[in-house]
């Protein structure tokens, strides 16, 4: 049985420089907003050069406290994964340098063809929101597990409906700012230290396992609407 689960975005202490400081992610990005236009099922880039992809890969690391914060997860029974809006397979290999195979990790796909790359996008608008690349609602919905609390960490803008998602929300910079401007409960860090000190507490005193869970269908509307504004819950009267 866990004592939770928790999804963090890769950019939130995940990964020593943040995934969209490299061209390659920039291409990810511009061939969602390509394949989104033009309703294909994946985009390919004749010219994403693959040796470049791999030099990132090889001087990329994971932030230094990470592994700490991945041991206390483990030893606290909290199930453990990252989301990432860009490309999946950079934050895997990472990952798996690290000797962290087992850790999930919620991406678009890339896959490496004869004289070109397709990247595809098998998370997008699943639950009628075209917001996003990979749908990170989706995702925590389908980690929720019964009878433990749900947490999302995340540091972008774009992560707004899943810390309503979620049962307990982490957040800083754009995030944090933007969850202050809408008033949605949440707790500032700015280190993944932080968010250890926090979970650690609120196990030993029991308020993590009190919790107040959000009973959400896998299938049901996202928290916001497609101009990612919060969803007001409708009426019942």
């Amino acid at each position: 049985m866990y004592e939770a689960t928790l999804i963090i975005d890769a950019d939130a202490g995940v990964l020593a420089l943040r995934e969209d400081e490299h061209v390659a992610n920039e291409l990810a990005f511009r061939a969602w907003k390509e394949w989104k236009e033009s309703g294909s099922c994946s985009s390919a880039f004749e010219t994403l050069d693959m040796d470049m992809v791999d030099d990132y890969i090889r001087s990329q690391s994971v932030d230094p406290y990470f592994m700490d914060f991945y041991d206390f997860v483990s030893e606290r029974k909290i199930l453990f994964g990252v989301a990432t809006q860009r490309l999946g397979r950079i934050v895997e290999t990472i990952l798996r340098r690290q000797g962290l195979n087992g850790v999930p990790v919620f991406a678009n796909k890339l896959d490496v063809e004869p004289f070109t790359i397709r990247l595809s996008f098998p998370h997008f608008n699943v639950l009628g929101c075209n917001l996003c690349p990979s749908c990170n609602v989706y995702h925590l919905r389908r980690f929720r597990r019964p009878d433990a609390p749900l947490i999302f960490v995340g540091d972008k803008e774009h992560d707004f409906c899943s810390c309503i998602e979620a049962d307990l929300a982490f957040a800083r910079n754009g995030l944090h700012r933007k969850l202050e401007r809408e008033g949605v409960e949440h707790i500032h860090f700015e280190h993944l230290r932080d968010v250890e000190r926090t979970l650690m507490q609120m196990i030993v005193s029991g308020e993590l396992a009190k919790l107040p869970r959000k009973q959400i269908e896998l299938s049901s509307p996202p928290p916001v609407d497609e101009h990612g504004r919060r969803r007001e819950p409708e009426s019942r009267s």
